[in-house]
């Protein structure tokens, strides 16, 4: 009955006891692209260093990721397609830096696309672009100082706004950043506090973008936590740690980097059209049309599903017991007895499970 009723609001849950699993969880774990937030991303800033215009900095950027399936790949290429930027080059020998970023050949020279985490890897010094002050730079000011490199805060002042940056170069040579919005759901600020009222313990972001996107879209949204910065791996450490300290733990994500945390969760939550095909494999449940409102529908439902349950399984056996000491004491006829243990149980556990039909999700307001 669960099930059903579940499937008719658009939650699609792969067997009764993930159903039942859903209702004793007591943390949630919510990816941030493409879960709390739209993933539709859009290119906001184009901030070159040295000699580099805007359009070598775009060509290049959407040369490298025009052989990437991340949605970020997606927005640069929409922008260059915007800009006019033709002639993109074609890398060779391209690879994806799992949880870093892509990085290809482009005439004979090794460029990289990705966080700047990275770049400091590959040792560029982005300790002052990156700081963080009370009264650093706005995003407006962000750009390059006279010495060829990000003005102090420049990254900062970016993160700050909650956009994502994008540092696109060489080993030698840093060409810019571009930065990237999200728009996070309408429904997620409420969906976070419905569950929170509903008795989940702790309601917890886990992003792989930078801290400073990820505070921004964690102070929006109302959660009790984030982690940013997350490997998929981390992901996973980050969910059982979860598991340590609370108990049993659900994990909602959408792309292929949420795969193993799904799997390591007690439940694993995907969105169900901006999924990817192994995240909804791995996944337990899948919240059809994306809609992450129907997230608290989902806990509450399985929560009443238990209980009705443990009602069925209780006033089954107590019935029963009745009726077995009724008989012997001649208070109950045999055919009386068989036909209320039997058939009347089965029609009272059966209409006491149709009252799950009448859960239904909250409409959560799109302002």
């Amino acid at each position: 009955s669960g099930i059903t009723s579940a499937a008719k609001n658009g939650v699609l849950i792969k067997g009764g006891n993930y159903l039942e699993a859903m209702g004793e969880v007591d943390a949630v774990a919510l990816d941030k692209t493409g879960t709390l937030t739209k993933g539709e991303l859009a290119v906001t800033d184009i901030v070159p260093v040295g000699d580099t215009t805007e359009d070598d900095l775009l060509r290049r950027a959407a040369g490298l990721e025009r052989r990437s399936e991340h949605p970020i790949a997606t927005a640069i290429l929409s922008r260059a397609d915007e800009a006019g930027v033709g002639d993109l080059p074609d890398p060779t020998g391209f690879e994806s830096l799992t949880g870093k970023g892509i990085r290809g050949e482009i005439d004979g020279e090794t460029y990289y696309a990705g966080k700047p985490a990275l770049f400091e890897e590959l040792g560029f010094d982005l300790s002052r672009a990156r700081r963080e002050t009370d009264g650093g730079a706005m995003a407006e000011d962000a750009g390059e100082s006279d010495d060829g490199v990000f003005t102090e805060d420049a990254l900062a002042a970016l993160e700050r706004e909650g956009k994502t940056v994008v540092l696109v170069g060489t080993e030698s040579e840093l060409l810019g950043a571009i930065a990237i919005a999200d728009e996070v759901r309408p429904a997620s600020k409420r969906a976070v506090q419905r569950l929170q009222e509903l008795g989940v313990e702790r309601v917890v972001m886990l992003t792989g973008d930078n801290e400073g996107t990820a505070r921004a879209i964690a102070e929006e949204v109302g959660v009790d936590e984030y982690r940013a910065e997350l490997l998929p791996e981390e992901k996973v450490d980050a969910v059982e740690e979860l598991q340590a300290e609370y108990g049993e733990v659900a994990m909602v994500g959408d792309g292929i980097n949420d795969a193993p945390a799904l799997a390591t969760a007690e439940v694993g939550i995907a969105m169900g059209a901006a999924g990817t095909d192994t995240a909804l494999e791995t996944a337990d449940i899948a919240l059809m049309g994306d809609d992450i409102g129907k997230l608290p529908y989902l806990y509450e439902l399985s929560h009443t599903a238990n209980g009705v349950i443990r009602q069925n399984i209780w006033g089954s056996l107590g019935v029963k017991f009745l009726l077995a000491l009724g008989v012997p004491l001649g208070l109950v006829s045999v055919a009386l007895a068989v036909v209320v243990g039997d058939m009347g149980m089965s029609l009272g556990v059966t209409g006491n499970a149709m009252r799950l039909s009448g859960i239904e999700p909250d409409r959560f307001s799109d302002t």
